[in-house]
């Protein structure tokens, strides 16, 4: 009888059984576990220095660390963990915090396997992913992702979300991520008895692991080339490869995997027929994953067992392993690990003569795989609308904040406009005040002029030590009226300055102090440009030939360069021409400089006198 069930066992549709559903199972249960438990050390320590940290994004960090450290040992911890740095990076809206923390949580549930629930936080962790442009944290959400869509059942969007993983971690810089991914697309072509190319894989992995000095996830890829040779029937080679899987797990004490590696070396005795063997491995196993409370790795255990028993005649046990196994398996939700327990018990029962209970267990597996095929094509086709619906919605929240963004820019640009309208009209009408004042002095000067002129000849000397002594004090008032210009600039820069102190101290809104700024920049131009209006129409007023006389010398004169001759003309100094003309005394040096060399004259000293006297 054992002969008889050992042949149907060996048959080429259970073999492919067993390399479809063996895959999934070890790969999640010894890469997952490992892809980032060597990054983190020291915990203990860690968890004391977090009582004196203070709420910023070093300690967002450090929770997320913690978090990713317990999210496979104790579920509750980590995200206690996880949820304290989501609160925290929202407080401090670290955007990188947040998304991390999602996505933490999202492995947390999924080693949980409340796969839905993980689904959820990793399209958050996404979303916020994408925003930043993140592409070593999109390549962990689609690692996490991929490993949700190969629990499922959905075998080619696994290998795109692992292909992915490879793309983004190359983009990143993370060879060691990159190895990961190479690992997960070995072990996704392995359960597609495709051992070439799953071998290809490997080997890259196994490459970069090296490289990366990382003994750990070198271990987990060497347990995936020891299952391609199982694959191909090459035992000898497999048990070589998966003897150092566990020496290394062993020397590391990590306990997930040596409960894994001895679950795959029992796994292959089995293959080999060495029950006694197999069956000391899986015992093994399961104690560890019963003290890991790994539901998933007790059950695959206990369904080893079932066959194990039954091989070495102990159909009693056999059965009573299976029955355990198929609860748990109900338990966490995975219909394909309870397909395989009903073909196992169907083929215990047949074992056993029971046929009408074999034949009843070989129809309910059958019926499940039936319905995880249609559940697979109609999730699939859920996803797909889902998708297009988040797409559809997210594409209409960026329609409404780009209307609203422009409202609040008109509304920003109209307040500015009504300012600089204000602005222009109360400079308009100083002006105008000024323009009438200058006008009735003109016309007290010209009535003095007429009473002067109709004096005889015998006062003309007097008349002209008069015209002398009014040229000179037209100059002073011009000096004067260019101080207290100076006087009205220095009273703006002040204001300016206190507007500016405002806002930084008030910490103002990014919007409200650029709305600030342009009011500021808006009346410094305005207030410049109509000043030295009005100083050109006085000093022309005074000084009737001096630009025409001043261009005649020297016709490339810019217009700064004249500006700074008038200046100079009234004996004003550097620092008072710096502060009417807005710039740095180094910049009027300069024009001095310029102006001197146009003018052909050797010292600075006879600039000044040269433009006085003409």
């Amino acid at each position: 009888m054992q002969l008889a069930f050992r042949k149907r066992r060996n048959n080429p549709a259970r073999c492919q059984i067993m390399q479809r559903i063996l895959p999934i199972v070890i790969f999640y249960l010894l890469v997952s576990h490992q892809l980032f438990a060597s990054l983190y050390g020291g915990f203990d320590e860690r968890e004391e220095k977090l009582h004196n940290m203070p709420p910023d994004t070093a300690r967002a960090n450090l929770l997320i660390d913690l978090g990713t450290h317990f999210c496979s040992r104790d579920y509750e911890k980590a995200l206690l963990y996880l949820q304290e740095a989501l609160l925290l990076s929202t407080e401090l809206n670290y955007r990188e915090g947040i998304a991390g923390s999602l996505l933490w949580q999202g492995r947390a549930y999924y080693y949980k396997d409340e796969y839905e629930v993980a689904y959820v936080y990793l399209e958050k962790a996404r979303t916020i992913y994408e925003e930043i442009d993140h592409p070593g944290g999109l390549a962990y959400y689609h690692y996490a992702i991929g490993a949700i869509h190969h629990i499922n059942g959905n075998v080619l969007e696994a290998i795109k979300d692992f292909q992915e993983v490879v793309r983004l971690s190359e983009i990143s810089g993370d060879k060691d991520f990159m190895a990961t991914g190479f690992h997960c697309l070995g072990s996704l072509h392995l359960e597609r008895s495709e051992p070439d190319l799953a071998l290809k894989y490997f080997q890259q992995a196994l490459t970069l692991k090296v490289e990366t000095g990382n003994l750990s996830e070198e271990a987990t890829v060497l347990s995936g080339i020891g299952r391609v040779f199982e694959s191909m029937g090459m035992y000898d080679s497999a048990l070589y490869y998966l003897e150092q899987v566990i020496n290394i797990k062993t020397s590391l004490k990590e306990e997930r995997g040596i409960a894994s590696s001895q679950y795959m070396i029992g796994n292959l005795f089995l293959e080999m027929g060495r029950y006694r063997e197999a069956l000391e491995m899986f015992k093994n196993s399961l104690t560890v994953f019963s003290t890991l409370n790994d539901d998933t790795g007790i059950c695959i255990n206990l369904h080893k067992m079932a066959e194990t028993l039954n091989y070495l005649g102990q159909q009693e046990n056999a059965l009573n392993n299976a029955l355990s196994a198929i609860d748990i398996a109900r338990k966490i939700n995975n219909p394909s690990l309870v397909s395989e327990i009903y073909a196992t018990l169907a083929s215990l029962m047949a074992h056993n003569g029971r046929f009408q209970e074999a034949f009843r267990y070989k129809l309910l597996s059958g019926h499940l795989k039936d319905s995880l095929m249609e559940a697979n094509r109609e999730k699939l086709i859920c996803e797909l609308e889902l998708k297009f619906q988040v797409s559809r919605k997210d594409s209409e929240i960026k329609l409404w904040k780009s209307r609203n963004e422009i409202q609040a820019k008109n509304n920003l640009l109209l307040t500015i406009s009504i300012v600089a309208m204000s602005a222009i009209v109360l400079l308009l009408l100083f002006l105008f005040r000024m323009k009438t004042y200058a006008m009735k002095r003109r016309r007290e000067i010209y009535e003095h002029e007429k009473t002067i002129h109709l004096q005889q000849s015998e006062i003309r000397e007097k008349e002209q030590q008069l015209l002398e002594k009014q040229l000179e004090t037209k100059n002073r008032e011009l000096a004067s009226k260019a101080l207290e210009m100076l006087r009205i600039n220095e009273t703006i820069e002040d204001i300016i300055e206190k507007l500016e102190s405002f806002s930084q101290k008030n910490g103002l809104s990014g919007e409200l102090n650029h709305h600030i700024n342009s009011i500021v920049n808006s009346l410094e131009a305005q207030l410049r440009d109509n000043s030295w209006n009005e100083f050109e129409k006085i000093f022309k007023n005074i000084h009737t030939d001096f630009f025409r006389q001043l261009l005649t010398v020297c016709p490339d004169l810019t217009p700064a360069e004249i500006k700074v001759a008038a200046f100079l003309k009234l004996n004003l100094s550097t620092k008072e021409i710096a502060a009417f003309m807005y710039k740095s005394e180094a910049g009027i040096k300069s024009t001095r400089y310029r102006l001197r060399k146009k003018l052909g004259l050797q010292t600075d000293d006879s600039l000044v006198p040269y433009l006085i006297k003409l």
